[in-house]
């Protein structure tokens, strides 16, 4: 009898576990929008990831001659990058170039997402972007996260050396654990059932780059508290908080008319260079 309920109980945690996971992790394979369909000129090509896993990014180029700005997105957890994309292709009118990529197991990626690869694509795309910027004639190299993609950008760069080189870090409805935004759902039942392994030190002490913190106090998908505590934290004395009453989860370029959209170039053009 107590076999039994053992194995009742461990069937139970294994279906909680996979449950918790596909919270994190909810790719799909899909063409969800085009960018030829909108005249945009982009480069698609696939990248290895440090363990050999291969990776789709999209490279969309500057409708205007000289970029001055390369943006690198970290997307968020749904979909696959066909579908994030299209958050930041208004930027493309702005002087700007944009590269995105796809998680393991994302879209057109090879293989299943998990906390360890999906950091360390994060990693080799940082390097990637950045070496794109070192050896392009860009004034800036701005990092956009969102959702998860914050979480997995923050980690990815304790890893890096040249982190002070970004001219901004944009973290857009996003949060530093996925074990603390499980506890807050569950009211802290479930917590321990996601794992905190591979995201950033809880003190955030490599964040000293000038910093952009995004978030709604509505937002129904990431508790409004935790965006707060990522600017609260961060040690930047460049920081800025965009508290959007009007938004909710990463809408923030769609709402208003696009209102945010000129105060966030106008916002980029007075970093210091």
């Amino acid at each position: 009898m107590v076999s039994f309920f053992s194995k009742i109980i461990s069937f139970l945690l294994l279906v909680f576990l996979v449950s918790c996971t596909s919270l994190i992790y909810q790719p799909d394979r899909y063409l969800h929008g085009d960018p030829h369909a909108y005249g945009i000129n982009f480069k698609e090509y696939y990248v290895r990831s440090y363990d050999g896993t291969r990776l789709l990014a999209w490279d969309l180029k500057s409708k205007t001659p000289n970029p001055e700005n390369l943006v690198l997105m970290f997307h968020g957890n749904a979909q696959n990058l066909s579908s994030h994309v299209f958050n930041l292709t208004w930027m493309l009118d702005k002087k700007t170039d944009v590269l995105i990529f796809d998680y393991r197991g994302y879209g057109l990626s090879e293989g299943t997402p998990y906390p360890k690869g999906v950091l360390e694509d994060g990693i080799k795309f940082l390097q990637l972007a950045y070496d794109k910027f070192k050896v392009g004639n860009y004034k800036r190299f701005i990092i956009y996260t969102q959702s998860l993609g914050g979480t997995i950008a923050m980690r990815a760069l304790e890893e890096v050396p040249w982190r002070n080189d970004i001219s901004l870090l944009v973290l857009d409805s996003t949060f530093r654990s996925p074990q603390d935004v499980a506890s807050s759902k569950t009211h802290g039942l479930l917590w321990w059932l996601v794992s905190s392994e591979y995201t950033a030190d809880r003190e955030l002490t490599h964040l000293t780059m000038p910093l952009l913190v995004i978030h709604a106090p509505n937002d129904p998908v990431i508790p409004f508290k935790f965006g707060l505590e990522l600017f609260t934290k961060a040690p930047s004395t460049k920081k800025t908080f965009w508290k959007i009453e009007d938004g909710y989860h990463g809408d923030v370029f769609f709402i208003k008319k696009g209102a945010y959209r000129e105060q966030f170039i106008t916002f980029i053009n007075n970093l210091s260079l």
